[in-house]
Formats: C-alpha cells, sequence, structure tokens
C-alpha cells in the first residue's frame, strides 16, 4: 500500500506543478480538463469591447479631420476667385487697341481713362557710343600708355593692359562703360565706351595708345533721347519706356514712325466681372458637389460643411448677383451663369453695377461683404478648419489617454483571472490526486482482505 500511495502522490504532484507553472508558459486545464486560457481571452475580449469602439471613433475622427482639409481647400480655391473682385481696384482693368503695334506696344493700368490718343514715334532713345580706331594686338600682354579725358575726367595710365584699361574706367565714375570689341578682321582689340545713359552727349579725347577725338571725328553711334509726339505734345525720355504720355499707360517704342497712330483705351471691367462670376459659380458648384456627395454617406458630417456652404450661397444669390446673371438649381442647388443678363444690366448702368458689387465711399459691396464672411472662415486662429481641427485634436487625445488607461486595466484584470484559473488548477488537481490515492487505497484494501 506504501508503494501506491507514493506513486500516486508523485503523480497528484506532477500535475499540481504543470498547471501552476510561470505565467509565460501556461499549460491550461490539465487538472480540470477546461481550456482556461481561452476562457480568459473570451472575458478579457468581452470586456475589452470599449476599446475598440473608441479606436473605431479615432478613425473616424481621423476621416472627418480629412474632410475638413479637402472641403477647407475649396473654400480658398473660392476664395481665390473672389480676390479678384472684391474691391473698386479690381473694376479698374483697362484695354487698348493699337494700329501702330510696329512702332509701339502700349499697356494700361488702374490710373487710366477711357480715350482715343494719337501717337507717332519720332526717336528711340539710344545711347552714345565711341570706338577707338587703333588696334590692340592682345588684351592682358600688350602695356598701354597714355590719357584719356571723358568729359570732365581725366584717366591718365601707364604700362596698363587694355582689360586693365577696362577695368580702370568701369570702376570709376565716369558716365560711361567700357568694354573690349573684336571686329573679326584679325587687326587686334578696341575699346569701346558706351554712354550710361540714352541722349547724353560725352565728349571724349584720346591721346598716347588710344586716340579718340570725338569733337572732331563725331561719335560712332550719336545718342538721342526717346521722342513721342501725344495728342499734339512731344515727350522726351532716356529710356524707350515711356510712362509720362498718357495716364494710366506705359508705351514700349519700337521704331520710328513717320505718321500719327490711333490708340483707343476702353474699360475692361465688364469682362473682369463677368470672368469672375463665372469663376465664383464654378468654384461654389465643385462645393456644392462635394458636401451633397459627403451628405449622401455621412448626414451629420454633411450638415457641418452646409452650414459654410450656406453662407457663400445666401451672398451669391443675392438680388444683387440675381440682377447680374446668377440662378439656382432648386433641384441640385448647383448656381448657374448667363452672361447676356450680365451684359444687358451692365450696359443699363455700369456705375451701379459696380456699386453693387464693391461698393463705394457710402455703401459696402455684396463681394465685399462676401470676401469678409469667407475671411472669417479661412482665418489661420479662428476660422471653420482651425476650429474643427482643435475640437477633433481634443476629443482625439482624450480617446487615447482613455484607451491607454483601459488596457492598463484589462492588463490587470487578465493577470488576475489567470491567477484563479491558476489556483483552481491547482485545487482540482489535490482533489484529484486525493481522489486517486483514495480509489487506489480501497481497491488495495479490497484486495488483500
Amino acid at each position: 500500500m506504501s508503494t501506491v500511495s507514493s506513486t500516486t502522490s508523485t503523480a497528484a504532484t506532477a500535475s499540481t506543478t504543470s498547471t501552476s507553472s510561470s505565467s509565460k508558459i501556461t499549460f491550461s486545464g490539465l487538472a480540470s480538463g477546461v481550456d482556461t486560457a481561452s476562457v480568459v481571452s473570451s472575458i478579457i475580449k468581452a470586456e475589452s469591447a470599449p476599446i475598440t469602439t473608441m479606436e473605431n471613433r479615432e478613425t473616424y475622427l481621423k476621416t472627418e479631420l480629412e474632410t475638413y482639409q479637402e472641403f477647407n481647400t475649396l473654400l480658398e480655391s473660392f476664395a481665390s476667385s473672389l480676390d479678384k473682385l472684391n474691391n473698386a481696384s479690381d473694376l479698374k482693368s483697362y484695354t487698348a487697341s493699337n494700329n501702330g503695334s510696329d512702332y509701339f506696344s502700349i499697356t494700361t493700368n488702374s490710373l487710366a481713362t477711357e480715350g482715343t490718343h494719337s501717337v507717332k514715334v519720332s526717336s528711340l532713345a539710344q545711347q552714345q557710343k565711341d570706338v577707338s580706331s587703333d588696334a590692340i594686338a592682345d588684351t592682358s600682354t600688350t602695356t598701354l600708355t597714355g590719357e584719356l579725358k571723358i568729359g570732365d575726367n581725366t584717366l591718365s595710365y601707364d604700362s596698363t593692359t587694355l582689360s586693365d584699361l577696362v577695368d580702370k574706367i568701369n570702376a570709376g565714375n565716369y558716365g560711361m562703360a567700357a568694354s573690349v570689341i573684336n571686329d573679326g578682321t584679325g587687326a587686334g582689340y578696341r575699346l569701346m565706351l558706351t554712354a550710361d545713359t540714352a541722349g547724353t552727349a560725352v565728349a571724349i579725347t584720346g591721346t598716347g595708345s588710344i586716340t579718340l577725338d570725338t569733337a572732331t571725328n563725331g561719335h560712332t553711334v550719336t545718342g538721342t533721347k526717346a521722342h513721342v509726339v501725344v495728342d499734339g505734345v512731344d515727350y522726351y525720355g532716356t529710356s524707350n519706356t515711356m510712362t509720362n504720355a498718357i495716364k494710366g499707360a506705359s508705351l514700349n517704342l519700337l521704331g520710328e514712325s513717320t505718321s500719327a497712330n490711333n490708340v483707343t483705351i476702353k474699360s475692361d471691367a465688364e469682362t473682369v466681372i463677368a470672368t469672375q462670376l463665372q469663376e465664383l459659380v464654378t468654384a461654389y458648384n465643385a462645393i456644392n458637389t462635394s458636401v451633397k456627395t459627403i451628405t449622401a454617406s455621412d448626414a451629420a458630417l454633411g450638415r457641418s460643411l452646409k452650414s459654410v456652404q450656406n453662407g457663400l450661397k445666401n451672398y451669391l444669390t443675392s438680388k444683387s448677383l440675381v440682377s447680374l446673371g446668377i440662378s439656382s438649381d432648386w433641384q441640385t442647388g448647383a448656381l448657374s451663369f448667363d452672361s447676356s443678363t450680365c451684359s444687358t444690366a451692365y450696359t443699363a448702368g455700369s456705375d451701379a453695377v459696380k456699386v453693387a458689387l464693391v461698393g463705394d465711399d457710402t455703401n459696402t459691396g455684396i463681394m465685399t461683404r462676401l470676401n469678409t464672411y469667407l475671411t472669417d472662415q479661412l482665418d489661420s486662429s479662428s476660422g471653420f478648419l482651425v476650429t474643427k481641427k482643435s475640437s477633433i485634436n481634443k476629443e482625439t487625445a482624450r480617446l487615447d489617454d482613455s484607451i491607454a488607461a483601459f488596457k492598463t486595466r484589462m492588463e490587470k484584470r487578465q493577470t488576475t483571472l489567470e491567477a484563479q484559473f491558476t489556483a483552481m488548477e491547482t485545487m482540482v488537481s489535490s482533489l484529484n490526486s486525493q481522489s486517486t490515492y483514495l480509489t487506489n487505497f480501497f481497491k488495495t484494501y479490497n484486495t488483500s482482505s
């Protein structure tokens, strides 16, 4: 009997040891026959459901923020179109027709006025140029000695190369730029002096290695000022770009003409208005399409975007803009623009149209008010996207904290459950050992009897 008892006790001890081994290596249910590891896993999984809910919420918030960012990009595109039609200077645009394009081109700015002008180009601005007749064999080794008098300034040089002489002239304040030319004849190099300012005459005398006498021989190229006659008045300049001949216009002179040519300047405000209204309608319709698509899949998110969209639409469908050709499709919410309606309204009263759009000293135009609304929505500290992003970031941070805390609780919960089931297995193992011992004892006892 003693042998039987010893063997049974050893088996029982082995069973208990296997069940209560290190938590890193668990032999689940050896005593009870229950898969305790699966039971613990199922309990933890069920009780961890809130973590999944919170993680799903974070995923949704990320998608929500991306949607807000895309919507904000559409608002910025709309604002880009509005920037070209939200103040009076935007409507001070002019075009110029020119039948003398072979002789000059013309550009206008906001200071221009409508009207027709006659323009004749009498001469182009040209800088004086003088080239020495003395050919120098080499620019860096041949030494020169002499004197140059340029205007009221005198430059003496001794044992100087042509390159060094050029550098000296350019470093001084002679009103001329020096350079070296090679005419290709093989005779050598020559000095060329070019006046800094067109139309300025500079007397030059050279003695020694380089001889020049413009008083006797004249200039290689005589300097002249630009000269145009506009509406019978003479205008002169030192550049071939004349900005003082026609108010709000710049003439770029190309060649001399023998007779006057006409330039007609007209306001381009009507074209600007029509172009920008069409751009605004197109930009708004992109917003409308986006909001409709989002609303179809997420009504709550769509409503938050629609609040801003409706603000835009209230301005775009105001009486002022409806009279200029903007209309709304009640079924789709899309806007359309009729340029002919706009043209008719502008022809009937251009000044009234301009005031309605951009205002004046006593009135605030509809586009100015729309620009203020949009500026608020895009404000970098309090605008639509910034507000939404701040709210989402705060909620995400709270969820991160809650998820981390919940995971910690679940880890502790799992440890507790594993300990409880290990204790159960130990107890069952002990009871099994006792049961086996008693069974063997009575079996042996009955056999002996």
